[in-house]
């Protein structure tokens, strides 16, 4: 599985060089179709602040299709032309999208490719570091900043845009910590290793089923002991990644009697869900974390 993955990423990689070369020497981007910044981007964070910041003065591009999972995306030839034919393309520059690193390296113009996860503090090489509210909040600023350099004239725009929507993620910020402040649990059970940001902001464990990929699987010891832990702690709830398998998730579930509920890391959401927004999907975990910690 791994010889394949890596023989698709490095045909992506051929690919993106060889359009690098030929189509962007060609690509004017004075000559928009609609007068707009074209911007593309790897992942839905950075999409919804993207679409937040310019209103209607932009077009965003999301390269990884709404309702597939992130780590295990290669993107196409399709998806090669919608980067290099943008304005800037933002990415998380760690394992969710490995293949975007690999495309920048090879383009002519790396000005225009923007590397998230060298303005924020990637922790043990966790790439879900957008669940960082200071991670976050860098984001914005540094996406908002780049965003200006691409189209100068709507410098007050999108800098009046970025504290409107920082506004509203600081409520976020503190509705979490009140949300979360008096609970009768201190932990929760998570299929996959995605929330050790969120749980540091907040001083909650996770116990994971797996690792930071949510390809891997358990061992039967791994979920004896988790098991073990439910009845230890008395956990109420096993939590199951949005977009992730949730079979091993179930049968922990039926083994111990405890709910099952979806907890997302918003690297990627379903379509129904993406005018929700970033910040009113965080309510929904924030909800969901209230019920399994037993929050007052």
């Amino acid at each position: 599985m791994k010889t394949v993955r890596l023989f698709s990423i490095t045909m992506a990689f051929i690919v993106a060089t060889i359009l690098g070369v030929f189509i962007y020497p060609f690509y004017n981007p004075e000559k928009r179709n609609d007068g707009k910044l074209d911007i593309a981007v790897s992942f839905y964070p950075p999409f919804d602040i993207v679409r937040n910041i310019a209103g209607d003065v932009a077009n965003v591009h999301q390269i990884i299709p709404f309702g597939t999972e992130p780590h295990s995306f290669e993107p196409t030839p399709k998806n090669m032309i919608t980067i290099f034919n943008s304005e800037l393309f933002i990415y998380s520059g760690e394992h969710v999208d490995l293949w975007a690193s690999e495309i920048a390296e090879t383009s002519v113009d790396r000005d225009k490719f923007l590397n998230l996860s060298k303005f924020v503090e990637v922790v043990d090489e966790d790439p879900h570091f957008w669940l960082d509210f200071s991670n976050f909040k860098n984001m914005v600023m540094i996406i908002t900043e780049k965003m200006v350099e691409a189209e100068p004239e709507y410098e007050t725009v999108f800098e009046r845009n970025r504290d409107l929507y920082l506004q509203k993620f600081e409520k976020l910020e503190n509705d979490f910590k009140d949300g979360l402040a008096e609970c009768k649990l201190d932990s929760v059970i998570v299929n996959h290793n995605a929330f050790q940001y969120l749980a540091k902001n907040l001083e909650f464990q996770t116990i994971a089923i797996m690792g930071l990929s949510p390809e891997e699987q358990p061992s039967a010891k791994k979920l004896s002991e988790i098991a073990d832990l439910v009845k230890e702690k008395n956990i109420t709830t096993i939590f199951f990644e949005e977009l992730a398998p949730q079979n091993i998730v179930n049968t922990l579930s039926s083994e111990t009697g405890v709910s099952v509920s979806q907890l997302s890391p918003l690297g990627n959401i379903e379509p129904d869900r993406v005018e929700n927004g970033y910040i009113e999907l965080m309510y929904e975990n924030l909800q969901k974390l209230q019920k399994g910690l037993l929050c007052k």
